[in-house]
């Protein structure tokens, strides 16, 4: 279950978001601001929650410190407060907190910030992370593809493709769901995905895996172990 470090001086309000929170994340509260940064760094929460208005080190401080700090640099930050003030929110925003919500809140509100925080981290994690099939590495951050530790030159299409197969090893692929996920909005023609998946099968000579024609049915990529 995911883990919400809850940071506020008042000890009722810790306890009244830790029951809003229960159930669907792991709620783990502490009062000050120096506590919260070494639970971030201890714990490793999947998003803090964070009062502003604190004693000794107030929120900002905090927000300060978090990002200073590369252990816990990309955690995401919602700050809660009872100001409406524009400049506390902006402060907070540049500082670098991912969302900003006033007291009082609903419930579910409080749940769906957390959860779309949730969400945007690990789409974040997987875009940095190397994926890596036999010889093959893409990095989608960089759009960036080797084999055998070599750089394969693709176009942007040609990239989509290959990563949209490497994320479905092993599976049939028809060519309408092909348009439907990766150009839902563009007017791409059949004969243009056939022209890219032959050009792509092309400059992927050296995979181990190979990218397959699968007649009247779509596109497969076969994993080396798929083949044997």
């Amino acid at each position: 279950m995911k883990k919400v470090l809850i940071v506020d001086d008042d000890p009722e309000n810790v306890e009244i978001v830790s029951d809003i929170l229960r159930g669907s994340f792991e709620p783990v509260g502490v009062s000050s601001g120096r506590e919260a940064i070494l639970m971030a760094v201890q714990k490793q929460p999947d998003v803090i929650l964070l009062d502003i208005n604190m004693p000794g080190m107030d929120g900002f401080e905090v927000v300060r410190k978090l990002r200073d700090q590369p252990a816990t640099r990309s955690i995401p930050v919602i700050m809660l407060t009872s100001s409406t003030g524009i400049d506390h929110r902006c402060k907070g925003l540049d500082l670098g907190a991912d969302d900003y919500i006033t007291k009082p809140f609903q419930g579910r509100e409080l749940i769906s910030r957390v959860q779309a925080r949730v969400r945007r981290k690990e789409l974040d994690s997987k875009e940095e992370s190397v994926q890596e099939m036999g010889n093959l590495k893409l990095c989608p951050k960089s759009n960036q593809v080797w084999i055998n530790n070599e750089p394969a030159r693709l176009t942007q299409m040609e990239f989509d493709l290959l990563r949209y197969f490497m994320e479905r090893p092993n599976q049939v692929i028809p060519r309408n769901k092909l348009l439907g996920d990766l150009w839902p909005d563009a007017v791409v023609a059949d004969r243009t995905v056939d022209t890219h998946i032959a050009n792509l099968r092309r400059k992927l000579k050296k995979f181990d895996c190979s990218l397959s024609t699968i007649y009247g049915a779509g596109y497969i990529l076969k994993t080396s172990s798929a083949e044997q």
